[in-house]
């Protein structure tokens, strides 16, 4: 092998790798796959360390409920964080802020806390009525939607809600 392939491996290869690659999926896909969709504000966001990895455990207090039935709080658990100085990203994930309006469609995990379903893709922040997920690590496959489907992305809040309570 060159030397100048050698250093495309060990330097370049790594960034190639910078994104999540994910399945396109609609808001009537995530809102069918969650036992939850709510809207509410993150009022604290830690992580700590679970079994030699690094998750973030975010509490949303629920102001109104689109789908399903979830408790007044509930506990996100998404994987990734930053606990002392040390720091994993895990691409595709969804991050949430103290303070921020999301509206977020939840599966249930373990000990009574929810998972966000669809990754990113199933947790949108909220401001100024527009709705938009974090996309910012994650790659799409081509792939088509059923007909009359959006692919979560930003939207008024309005058609988010309308699109969570309608999905069959």
């Amino acid at each position: 092998m060159s030397a100048l392939v050698v250093v495309f491996l060990l330097l370049g290869a790594p960034l190639l790798a910078e994104a999540a690659v994910a399945v396109p999926a609609s808001v009537e896909d995530l809102a069918r796959g969650s036992d939850a969709v709510v809207r509410g504000r993150v009022t604290s966001v830690t992580s700590r360390w679970v079994g030699g990895r690094i998750f973030t455990f975010a509490e949303v207090e629920r102001a109104s409920v689109w789908r399903g039935s979830a408790p007044d709080r509930v506990t996100v658990v998404t994987p990734g964080g930053v606990v002392g100085g040390i720091g994993q990203r895990v691409d595709g994930a969804a991050v949430f802020a103290e303070g921020e309006d999301a509206v977020v469609f939840l599966t249930r995990a373990e000990a009574g806390a929810y998972r966000v379903s669809g990754l990113a893709q199933g947790k949108f922040a909220v401001d100024g009525g527009v709705a938009r997920p974090s996309l910012a690590h994650t790659s799409f496959v081509t792939t088509a939607l059923r007909a009359g489907e959006r692919q979560s992305g930003e939207m008024d809040v309005a058609e988010l809600e309308r699109r969570v309570r309608s999905a069959r």
